[in-house]
């Protein structure tokens, strides 16, 4: 699976070499990403635009950036929360892109943010799916892990083996290429929807304000929750810096994994559940009868995409009136899709369909989304508009593209509303 990564560091960049803890991983991440974006937090749009002339502008960045890389993967090293309780990508950002389709990986969450922000990790439980252990009298600092056997420099820096980990089977291809895994300052879930990572049964126990609670207890740390049609993952323990990384190299190809099956187990539900004849989307698609053969397989595709399409050989029968039904089919898009070629420069019926597309842009801000199938210049009126250029692509290669427009601009309308 592509993945387009947003990485938020731990610390603002004016903290110096220290801001970004895992250089290591953000440098592989960037490498094996499409696309990938750091900065610290994301803000809502509003909030962002305080920081816009500062010194910090480029950590503290909005959501409309946010919506321009429409990440799958979002990595947040450091914990999840800025000071007090604001999260570091806003509550309703994160819940909008995990709902359709996501992962958010929350990691580093270690014992001293456990004891400052426990109401806070309390009650972001819902959305990550996971709880923390507070032991029987649900004291301030959380139940932890130590191993006696395989550890690095002290029993509570543990080196996980996959063969004797607590994992859920069917996220054991996330381990594929991992032989162990370094963890410090282990924390406890005691609750999770689906256990990723745990330390070694038989050897890993826990313990509560330095006393044994259970020495036989191998700490499950990391969990998996599907939320909507993404995935929340939190892991307790410190996994990014390149201090863990440097002493076991398996914490890279851990986390590239998560992010690469977790992402296309996502985009496969999402595959299995839509249906173009409950989409909430209806492309209307404009086009000179030269090019039906290739408009005909893009809307194919498109509709197994889970995308309805207004096609006038689809809607229209001998009795009805073609521009009746076409004026129809303006009325009920939800995007007016243009493919563009030479014979467009002589089809009237087009450029009637697009001036009245452009009319009802600017009525009910309607998207128009230009496919040039040529190299035919588009008109300057609507030369700067959405554009995907086309010349030499097959019908699935259109499709998967106006695919991938319509979700952007769906998310980028969804979160400015």
């Amino acid at each position: 699976m592509t993945l387009r990564t947003l990485y938020l560091q731990r610390m603002l960049s004016v903290n110096g070499r220290n801001s970004l803890a895992g250089r290591q991983l953000f440098d592989h991440l960037k490498e094996v990403s499409e696309e990938c974006l750091l900065a610290h937090a994301v803000l809502k749009r509003e909030d962002a635009d305080r920081f816009r002339n500062g010194n910090i502008a480029n950590d503290v960045i909005s959501e409309d950036l946010v919506d321009q890389l429409d990440p799958n993967f979002i990595y947040l090293e450091g914990g999840l929360f800025l000071d007090g309780d604001l999260w570091r990508i806003a509550q309703p950002i994160a819940e909008h892109f995990v709902a359709n389709g996501s992962v958010l990986v929350v990691a580093d969450v270690d014992i001293n943010q456990l004891h400052e922000n426990k109401a806070q990790y309390r009650e972001a439980s819902t959305f990550l799916g996971a709880r923390f252990d507070y032991g029987q009298s649900d004291r301030s600092s959380p139940v932890y892990g130590a191993n006696q056997g395989s550890f690095w420099l002290n029993p509570r820096q543990i080196v996980c083996l996959p063969q004797k980990m607590v994992i859920a089977e069917w996220l054991r291809p996330v381990y594929e290429g991992v032989s162990e895994l370094m963890v410090g300052l282990p924390v406890r879930l005691d609750f999770w929807q689906h256990v990723l990572a745990s330390g070694n049964q038989g050897s890993t126990g826990t313990l509560q304000d330095d006393r044994w609670i259970d020495q036989f207890d191998c700490c499950p740390f990391a969990s998996v929750h599907n939320y909507g049609h993404g995935y929340a993952v939190t892991i307790g323990g410190l996994v990014s810096s390149d201090t863990w990384v440097d002493r076991c190299g398996g914490n890279v190809r851990w986390v590239e994994n998560i992010g690469s099956f977790l992402s296309q187990d996502a985009a496969s539900d999402r595959k299995r559940t839509v249906s173009h004849f409950r989409s909430p989307h209806l492309l209307f698609l404009s086009h000179r009868s030269s090019d039906k053969a290739i408009v005909g397989d893009v809307a194919r595709e498109i509709k197994r995409k889970g995308i309805a399409v207004w096609l006038d050989k689809d809607k229209l029968i001998p009795s009805d009136s073609l521009w009746g039904g076409i004026s129809s089919g303006l009325e009920e898009m939800s995007h007016f899709v243009l493919f563009w070629s030479q014979a467009c420069l002589s089809g009237a019926g087009v450029t009637r369909e697009w001036q009245a597309a452009a009319a009802a842009l600017m009525d009910r801000g309607i998207p128009i989304i230009i496919v040039r199938l040529d190299e035919t210049p588009v008109p300057a009126v609507i030369g700067d508009l959405f554009r995907i250029e086309a010349n030499g692509l097959s019908g699935a290669e259109i499709s998967v593209a106006l695919d991938d427009a319509v979700q952007r601009l769906t998310r980028r309308s969804s979160s400015s509303s």
